[in-house]
């Protein structure tokens, strides 16, 4: 009789022994791959979610990081609103027109503090003279603009008065240039300066007297069924922020580039942005100006 006791106790502990011993299962988070080796973009925001992510295990458990390959902004949200891939949470331009469909939430914290709101232009040699001669916006009549296929950047061009050219990637859009199709291929400061080591740039130039500004808030976007993740990622944000870690990983990305860019000394033509009317301003808390640094 003791001995079936005994077994009848060993009986009813195992599962919760098994269950101590356990590992915690990890959140899958999913995130886009980089179309160019180059695409600092993308690759800051990996690190910037990585680094949420890491600020926040001790509370919430362990996390895997799943990469999807490229596409382009019309494909990248079909993907969100319609929640093809775990936890997927991706680095967007804030449109108003994105921030109310139902089906997404976002993360009102600008990961790139406005650095890629000051634009630099690949171009062709024989349009440096152009270039270096353009103070104001309407100087750009008869030009055209290579933008992404879906880019907020289009809308904003097109709101200002200017011609644009669409195409499904960057490395298209380098060719577009190269051939002559494309006056401009405008990118932030920090996408430019690795581009223009990237093989696919094909040896285009830019100009050192032009750049345009307009603000281009950039956020991290995911569906509201992933509300879950997304909580834990803007909290991993908030303490990264607070202990200097997100800074110093925001300044090895971009500061050494809008430093290089010398925007001080450029024609900065300034654009509106129309599709960021509703969006509340405190996010600009956080964005770096370096024109005034």
């Amino acid at each position: 009789m003791c001995n079936l006791l005994v077994l009848l106790a060993l009986w009813l502990i195992a599962p919760i022994c098994a269950a101590e011993a356990s590992p915690q299962t990890s959140l899958i988070v999913t995130h886009k791959l980089p179309e160019l080796n180059s695409d600092e973009r993308v690759l800051h925001e990996v690190e910037v979610l990585q680094l949420a992510l890491d600020k926040t295990v001790a509370e919430f458990g362990p996390y895997e990081l799943r990469g999807i390959p490229p596409m382009n902004r019309a494909r990248t949200l079909v993907a969100l609103s319609h929640n093809v891939y775990p936890n997927l949470i991706l680095q967007m331009s804030y449109e108003d027109e994105l921030a109310e469909q139902e089906s997404l939430a976002f993360i009102p914290f600008p990961l790139d503090r406005g650095a890629l709101s000051y634009r630099i232009c690949f171009m062709r040699d024989s349009l440096n003279a152009t270039a270096k001669s353009i103070t104001h916006l309407d100087q750009f009549e008869g030009y055209h603009f290579g933008i992404g296929i879906g880019w907020a950047d289009g809308k904003i061009l097109r709101h200002n008065g200017l011609q644009v050219v669409e195409s499904n990637s960057v490395v298209s859009l380098f060719r577009m240039t190269k051939a002559g199709r494309i006056d401009f291929f405008c990118r932030g400061a920090s996408e430019f300066f690795y581009e223009q080591q990237d093989p696919n740039s094909l040896g285009l130039t830019g100009d050192t007297h032009l750049a345009l500004y307009y603000p281009l808030p950039k956020f991290f976007f995911a569906h509201k069924d992933t509300q879950v993740a997304l909580n834990r990622v803007q909290k991993g944000l908030e303490i990264a922020y607070r202990d200097g870690s997100f800074n110093k990983l925001w300044s090895k990305r971009h500061l050494n580039t809008l430093e290089r860019a010398n925007l001080k000394q450029r024609n900065l033509i300034q654009l509106e942005n129309p599709l960021i009317k509703h969006l509340a301003r405190d996010y600009e808390t956080y964005l770096y100006d370096p024109i005034n640094q």
